[in-house]
């Protein structure tokens, strides 16, 4: 009888884990290490875009140009994004940011302009004209925050079958305020990688990248997701499962 329970008790599990299983985490980056630019992350200015005390560094201050960037080498479909920025370092002009979505015909753009204010936008004429903030409802993606403020979160879901690109802000520097809110019904660009830039800025940071599979949406956007104790591949398999709760109800 004891036995019978016992696997009743593990496939009751299983079926719970098989349920949860089907979330995935496609890319997750903490920049403590060095970086990987072969599979994992691309740049045309290697030199200029590095980790520094565990967070990426765009250091387009020193690079003797105008613009610095990293981009994902991997392609997304629907996903949820999350990622840390600061300003580290602002040069009086320029602005910063990096694509949510980045296609050869357009993109979807988090932008921050001059010091104290952020848009997304697109990159070509498109759905909106470049480089201009989409409409949402009440009014357009774009917002004001404090201009001393240089800690910022962005989580973004992208999701194509709904036709929706949802988009919150919020500034970190002090306390957690939200400075964006943003929902926009469109699904122009439905698949491509991920990206962060500098132009004529200084130096702009990067921390705690996550790119998730839908099914992670609403633990992403709760108010207490935190990145660092994101669940991450092989925890989360079946194998390693089933093998720990055979250990566990022996």
């Amino acid at each position: 009888m004891m036995h019978t329970l016992r696997c009743a008790l593990i496939l009751m599990k299983l079926a719970f884990v098989t349920l949860n299983a089907s979330g995935e985490i496609l890319l997750q980056e903490d920049f403590e290490g060095e970086l990987d630019l072969t599979t994992k992350w691309q740049t045309n200015t290697p030199k200029f875009v590095y980790p520094k005390d565990g967070i990426l560094y765009l250091d387009q201050g020193k690079s003797g140009g105008d613009y610095v960037s990293l981009r994902s080498a991997q392609h997304f479909n629907d996903v949820i994004i999350y990622y840390e920025w600061f300003i580290i370092e602002w040069s009086g002009q320029g602005d910063g940011g990096g694509a949510l979505r980045q296609t050869p015909n357009g993109s979807y753009w988090m932008r921050w302009w001059g010091r104290s204010n952020v848009k997304v936008t697109t990159n070509k004429d498109g759905p909106v004209n470049a480089w201009q903030p989409f409409p949402v409802k009440g009014g357009q993606a774009s917002g004001n925050y404090p201009a001393g403020s240089d800690h910022f979160i962005l989580k973004a879901a992208l999701m194509t079958q709904e036709k929706r690109v949802t988009v919150h802000i919020w500034d970190v520097t002090d306390k957690k305020i939200q400075i964006a809110e943003w929902e926009i019904k469109d699904n122009t660009y439905k698949s491509g990688n991920i990206s962060f830039d500098c132009w004529k800025f200084g130096i702009y940071g990067i921390d705690n990248v996550v790119v998730a599979t839908p099914e992670h949406e609403a633990e992403i956007f709760a108010d207490n997701f935190d990145p660092t104790r994101l669940a991450v591949q092989p925890e989360g398999k079946l194998a390693t499962t089933w093998g720990q709760l055979k250990s566990n109800n022996r």
